[in-house]
């Protein structure tokens, strides 16, 4: 009997994509609490601190995170940054900057009256807007209640003295908006010696003749001619840091990249609501991590269901849950965010380690029976 030859053809396996640690390693918890203290920053600007339960699991959170809160009067919860850097709070407590915002739910019912003492429902860490481990020169723009998550990340940072010079930028529209300057001068003092600490106060509707000395206009056009045009700022040495309003995070994106300041060098959080698009998971692209599944703040904001009832075009009016054994040949038939459940924290988006999930796909989610039944011709 002849023997038969075989050609052995090496295959090099691709090693799956890694999620981000930083956000891996830290799992959502939900932690019962009350509002500890609800203090005026300015006419429209609230600090909580919120006081967990004893026994509460610890958050873990990183400086520039967010997590969600929820009380007994609300249908859904909000999301709010960690406005101290977690190494300077008291045990068990959370602090958080809450800006009135017109028909916001939580604001609104915030603002209505004195909340001392109200329960609160705290779910977090999500997001992964951090400080990066680099030595470029940090530059850290805020606008409105932005405020907490730059603050607590330039705190961490003070208090660790991370050997990098900074910029801080706010821009608020006048005087009366202005808060947390007795804290940023505190980490001024407080900088890694040898490194510089700068940082500006940018009103964009003072009024002419109020005697406000300090710089006028848009904090991103204060940026450009007054850093990037003038060569004070090295655009080949900063990693920038936006959070805001989503207008001021656009122009400040466009002006550095126009610049030549590569995307992956920006980082920002951008303040989304109800009229943002809910992110689309595409189960073609899913690697089955879970990682989405391990941070999403609400039960029903993602579920992996078995059937989705369109109702014409991309709009589906229901869908039948995954049923184990019975209405689920394969594991995470579909994954779906519900629109209906969903809150626009963007934590599964951020947690995605292949970009499986985007607000920018199209509302129709494609899944894996699609490309089996498009395969077979049927």
């Amino acid at each position: 009997m002849k023997e038969s030859s075989a050609v052995h053809h090496e295959t090099a396996l691709l090693p799956l994509p890694r999620p981000d640690r930083r956000s891996h390693g830290s799992r959502v918890r939900t932690c019962a609490g009350v509002f500890k203290s609800v203090r005026y920053l300015t006419y429209d600007t609230v600090e909580l601190i919120i006081k967990v339960d004893p026994g509460s699991p610890p958050m873990n959170a990183q400086a520039g995170q967010y997590a969600t809160l929820q009380t007994e009067d609300l249908e859904k919860p909000r999301s709010f940054s960690f406005a101290r850097a977690p190494s300077m709070e008291a045990p068990d407590e959370y602090t958080f900057y809450v800006r009135k915002v017109e028909g916001g739910a939580l604001s609104t019912w915030l603002f209505a009256k004195d909340r001392t003492g109200a329960s609160v429902t705290m779910t977090g860490p999500l997001g992964r807007f951090m400080l990066d481990s680099g030595t470029k020169t940090i530059v850290g723009i805020a606008g409105g209640s932005g405020m907490s998550a730059i603050k607590a990340i330039l705190e961490d940072a003070a208090h660790r003295k991370i050997k990098r010079d900074c910029l801080f930028l706010y821009g608020a529209r006048a005087q009366r908006d202005l808060y947390c300057q007795q804290e940023i001068a505190e980490m001024q003092k407080k900088w890694a010696g040898k490194h510089k600490f700068e940082s500006a106060m940018v009103l964009s509707e003072e009024p002419t003749h109020s005697g406000w000395t300090g710089p006028r206009g848009f904090v991103t056009d204060y940026l450009n001619k007054h850093y990037l045009q003038t060569g004070k700022l090295d655009i080949k040495n900063i990693e920038v840091y936006f959070c805001g309003p989503p207008p001021m995070v656009d122009a400040g994106v466009n002006v550095l990249t126009e610049k030549g300041l590569p995307r992956q060098h920006i980082h920002h959080d951008k303040f989304e609501d109800a009229t943002s698009p809910a992110p689309v998971i595409d189960n073609r692209i899913c690697v089955v991590c879970d990682e989405c599944l391990l941070v999403k703040p609400l039960e029903n904001c993602i579920v992996e269901v078995a059937t989705l009832r369109a109702n014409g075009g991309s709009n589906f009016y229901g869908y039948e849950r995954i049923d184990p054994a019975y209405t689920s040949g394969i594991y995470h038939n579909t994954l779906y965010i519900d629109p209906n459940q969903c809150i626009r924290c963007y934590a599964c988006v951020d947690v995605c380690p292949v970009g499986a999930i985007s607000p920018l796909f199209d509302k129709m989610p494609h899944t894996l029976r699609q490309v089996v039944e498009r395969r077979s011709g049927k």
